[in-house]
């Protein structure tokens, strides 16, 4: 027993997570420019891995259009929109290193239908004092007919632009 809760306790320590990661998406709604956010993506990085998964509740979107708000308080389920791929480096939480920027193949997934798109990344070193972490940083494009949010907001341009950024602590 006491070598099971040891084995559980050394892996759970290899799962960095947050619940307060920011993501941005820019389109156009009839035309018009339409910027919305979030505060609360969560991220989850295996650092075995490598493998960083993103959960998002688009209920949590706040935007520059009263209309989608409404239409995203309205909704009575979660719109969870999840994101999956891996960091294309060997040990960029272990040591100091220049930024590293990659093709990021990223797996989105919404209402049940996957799709993939390649996002420009970037990891770069931060200093903090003694302790070191990176900060992990994504842009590209989401196609509407993919995700299937033409349904929901009545409207979209055919692309979303999508931007995440999130400090992620060193491995200890």
């Amino acid at each position: 027993m006491v070598l099971f809760v040891g084995f559980f306790k050394a892996n759970a320590q290899k799962i960095y997570r947050t619940g307060d990661g920011h993501m941005m998406m820019m389109t156009m709604l009839d035309s018009l420019p339409v910027k919305a956010e979030s505060h609360k993506l969560a991220l989850y990085l295996d650092y075995n891995t490598k493998v960083l998964n993103g959960v998002l509740d688009l209920k949590s979107l706040s935007t520059d259009n009263l209309e989608i708000n409404a239409m995203l308080a309205e909704e009575e389920e979660p719109l969870i929109l999840r994101f999956t791929g891996t960091i294309l480096s060997e040990d960029f939480l272990s040591m100091r290193h220049d930024p590293i920027s990659f093709n990021w193949l990223v797996t989105i997934t919404y209402k049940g239908k996957s799709y993939q798109s390649s996002f420009k990344a970037t990891v770069t070193h931060v200093e903090q004092g003694i302790k070191m972490s990176c900060l992990i940083s994504a842009r590209g494009q989401v196609l509407v007919d993919d995700t299937g949010l033409n349904s929901l907001v009545h409207g979209l341009d055919k692309t979303i632009e999508v931007q995440f950024s999130q400090l992620v602590l060193k491995l200890e």
